[in-house]
């Protein structure tokens, strides 16, 4: 008699990572929003990015859409405090999204 493992199947390991992409797409149009000045345009296509993630269940592909969670949580943290010490902190979040995006795209070829 064999021991049996469960591990998450495939579609629910999908299931997961289409809620965390979502998640990062809704938490990124919020920031949008609250964005102000020359850094709105630049957080409004991290947005866009973000709405067309295509969900996978590659490994290295969910870790980059958990560090893009991350990286929105501190846009929205960095937004909200504003000021000169809270924009240069946003501009260097939405520096590390872009490159976070970049890194997950490179998933998809």
């Amino acid at each position: 008699m064999g021991f049996c493992f469960s591990s998450p199947d495939k579609k629910e390991i999908l299931k997961e990572n289409r809620e965390l992409t979502e998640d990062n797409a809704r938490l990124l149009r919020v920031c949008a929003e609250i964005a102000e000045g020359d850094i709105k345009d630049r957080i409004a296509k991290v947005s866009d990015r973000a709405r067309y993630v295509v969900p996978t269940a590659t490994v290295g592909a969910i870790q980059v859409d958990k560090k893009i969670n991350a990286l929105a949580g501190d846009l929205k943290i960095a937004l909200c405090k504003g000021g000169d010490r809270g924009l240069l902190q946003a501009e260097e979040t939405v520096k590390n999204l872009e490159l976070a995006f970049a890194e997950r795209e490179s998933y998809n070829q």
